[in-house]
Parts: structure tokens; C-alpha cells; sequence
């Protein structure tokens, strides 16, 4: 709220400094007739909606008053405009343009403003940075778009400021795949990085009914280039998983939290509570029972399968307490136990939103009995052993999933 009041501030003193346009635009380059007095009935209206702060009004009318009649005033006023709505890549580059024209007019106070806006806006401005390999560039007739719009090849791995938002990135050639992908750039500061990848040949027509041949997609997190996994959002992804299952290896009703780092290639760590505890009758005299907390962290390799279900597997380490309680053994203390094991873990995601997902999690992992510290009854030898394998079964929500 309070940088929004400061940019209807800034909005409005900067108006002021404009002297806005005359009632005739002829002096700024217009063409007599009805549309220069459609052009100046427009800015007038957007105008007054941009000085109550309502850019959503104000934008299109200032957009189309331009389109009617380039005059350097609308320009300026429909740059400030576009940046109260945060749109600051396309404000930067009208402000920029507004000093070239301000300069050539000799009206140097909307150059001055115009200037002080640009230097305002530059280390706010987020990028997005399309390379383009050599391998990739190799393919004849290589053609490069960002949201429609062809990109010659200087502009190739070149950070250029963009509005926030989805952006969309396709290339193609002749006689290749068009491969396309979809990308979320954040509202400051935020670079992004896509890498196209070399086209695949196309692919023989299908029959009418036959399925279209899967689309890859690359980018990298952070701005590394990968390929398979078509990433829609800049921040990097993570994700909290709720569950609750069954831990086979105990036999015993499982609650876990997960959390997840990463787009194609991630880590999770994944802490479970086995809500049930293993009980062992020694004699007639008393018995043990142990409470087990397991913590389970691993890599993971991410792979998308249709539009609204993700799947991930990988290699873990198990890390699991068993806290061991005895009871009618003459006063025998609590002790702990420590295992670890090995094994592979593996999650289905299920999107039900943009922030949440259905997700089912297994974790299968070996963990023999001699790689686990030991619990004894005197002249009794080791009491409740560990299973070797320990097998975790949940499903529960994961929020803020990222597609």
C-alpha cells in the first residue's frame, strides 16, 4: 500500500510537470481532423483516471489516444501509467523514448522527468535472457518468438527487460518441431533464463486420430538450461507435503511432513512420526515398547506426465530414533536407538490448483539390523530388532505446487 501511494505521488507530480498537452495536438506531430479530437477526448478522460490512481481505466484510453496521434505528452503520461500498474519494462522503455523526443522538442522538463524515470526504474526492471546454443542456431531457417513477436538473432541470449507475468517462448524452422515453452517472470529484479533446445526433425503425420508426439521443453533453474521438463515459474519451487499412511515395516499408521526444493533436479526431506509403538513381552516379568521417528532425506529427478500430473523418483538415506521404554524390568532406564539405510523414494502429484496438489509418496529403504545400534535386556540379549526393510505409504496435500 505504501508503494502505491508513493507511485500515484510520483504520478501525479510528474502530470503536473507535463503541462499536460494543449486542447490541439497539431504541435507534436498530429494530423488535423477527428481523429486528433478523439485522441485529446481520450487523454483528458485517462488523464482524470490516472490522477484518482486508476491505472486500469487510464491505460487503454492513453494507449489509444497515441495510437490516434503520437504525441510526446500522451506518451509520458501512458509510461507513468504503466508503471502504477507494474508493468515497469515497457514504463522503462516509453520514459526512454519520451527523453530522445522531449530533447529533439526542446522540452526539457519532460526530458528531465522522463530521465529520472528511467534511472528509477532500471534496477527494478526483471529480464528474461532466450539462449539460443550453437548447436541450436545450426538449424536452417531458425526462427525465435517471444509472446508472438520474431527475435533476430543479436537479441539471442541477451538480458531484455520484461513485464511481469507469463511469458511465452517458441522457435521453430522448416521441417522441425516447433518446441514452445511458458514462463512466469516475477514482478522486480528477477532474471530469467531459457534455453532452446536443438529441434527435433518432424515427425512422420499421424493418422487423424493418432496422438500428437509430446513437446520438450528446457530451462534451467536459476538460468541453467535443461531439457524435459517444462518449468512455468521464475522463483525457485517449494513445496510442503502433509501426509498421512502406513509404514509397512512397522506395521503402524505413519504421519509425515515433506519439503521439496527444485524444478527438474530437487532434494526433498521427509520427517515421519509412526503413531502406533512395537511392544515386546520379556518373560512374565515386563515388557519393551519403542516409539520411532524416522527422517528420510534424498535427491530426486522431476518428470511431467500430461498437463496436470507430475512424477519424481530418486535415491534417499535414511536416518531413523527409536526411543525404547521398559516397564516391570526392575527399573531398567529409557534408551535410543539410531538406524540408517539406504533406498529410493519416488511421488506422484496430482494438480488439483496453482498451489495445491494431491501427492502420494513411497519410500522403500534396506536397513539391516547390524547397521542399527542396539538395545539389550540383561541376560536376555537384544529386544524388538529392526525390521531390514522400512516402507513408507502416504498421501496428502502438497501446497504451493508449481507448475
Amino acid at each position: 500500500m505504501p508503494e502505491r501511494a508513493g507511485r500515484r505521488a510520483v504520478a501525479l507530480a510528474a502530470l503536473a510537470v507535463l503541462a499536460l498537452r494543449p486542447l490541439s495536438a497539431l504541435g507534436e506531430g498530429g494530423e488535423a481532423g477527428g481523429d486528433v479530437a478523439r485522441a485529446e477526448a481520450l487523454f483528458q478522460q485517462g488523464k482524470r483516471s490516472l490522477e484518482k490512481g486508476d491505472s486500469a481505466a487510464a491505460c487503454p484510453k492513453l494507449a489509444e489516444s497515441l495510437r490516434l496521434d503520437k504525441a510526446t505528452g500522451t506518451l509520458l503520461a501512458l509510461a507513468m501509467c504503466h508503471e502504477s500498474e507494474g508493468r515497469l519494462a515497457s514504463a522503462w522503455a516509453e520514459y526512454a523514448e519520451v527523453v530522445a523526443r522531449a530533447a529533439a522538442e526542446g522540452r526539457t522538463d519532460r526530458e528531465q522527468a522522463a530521465r529520472r524515470s528511467v534511472r528509477a526504474l532500471e534496477p527494478k526492471l526483471s529480464t528474461l535472457t532466450i539462449e539460443v546454443p550453437a548447436e541450436a542456431a545450426a538449424v536452417d531457417g531458425l526462427r525465435v518468438e517471444r509472446d508472438g513477436l520474431s527475435l533476430a538473432a543479436p537479441a539471442w541470449s541477451t538480458a531484455v527487460p520484461v513485464d511481469p507475468g507469463r511469458h511465452v517462448v517458441t522457435a521453430s524452422a522448416p521441417g522441425r518441431r516447433t518446441w514452445s515453452i511458458s514462463v512466469q517472470i516475477g514482478a522486480l529484479a528477477e532474471g530469467m533464463r531459457v534455453a532452446v533446445p536443438v529441434l527435433a526433425p518432424q515427425a512422420p503425420a499421424t493418422p487423424p486420430d493418432g496422438p500428437e508426439p509430446a513437446l520438450a521443453a528446457s530451462v534451467g533453474e536459476g538460468g541453467s538450461p535443461g531439457a524435459g521438463w517444462a518449468a512455468a515459474r521464475a522463483p525457485a519451487p517449494l513445496t510442503v507435503a502433509l501426509l498421512a499412511g502406513v509404514a509397512a515395516g512397522s506395521t503402524s499408521p505413519a504421519f509425515a511432513v515433506e519439503a521439496a526444493a527444485g524444478r527438474r533436479w530437487g532434494g526433498a526431506l521427509r520427517a515421519a512420526w509412526l503413531a502406533a509403538n512395537r511392544q515386546q513381552q520379556v518373560d512374565s516379568e515386563g515388557e519393551v515398547t519403542a516409539q520411532s521417528y524416522a527422517l528420510r532425506a534424498g535427491a530426486f529427478r522431476r518428470f511431467r506426465s500430461g498437463r496436470a500430473v507430475a512424477l519424481a523418483a530418486g535415491p534417499e538415506v535414511l536416518f531413523e530414533l527409536d526411543r525404547e521404554q521398559a516397564t516391570g524390568l526392575g527399573g531398567l532406564p529409557s534408551a535410543s536407538r539410531v538406524a540408517w539405510g539406504l533406498g529410493l523414494q519416488g511421488a506422484a502429484d496430482v494438480r488439483v490448483a496453482s498451489w495445491v496438489a494431491l501427492s502420494v509418496v513411497v519410500s522403500a529403504d534396506y536397513a539391516p539390523s547390524d547397521w542399527a545400534g542396539t538395545f539389550e535386556v540383561s541376560n536376555r540379549g537384544e529386544v524388538l530388532r529392526p525390521a531390514p526393510f522400512r516402507v513408507l505409504v502416504g498421501a496428502g496435500p502438497r501446497f504451493a505446487f508449481d507448475w
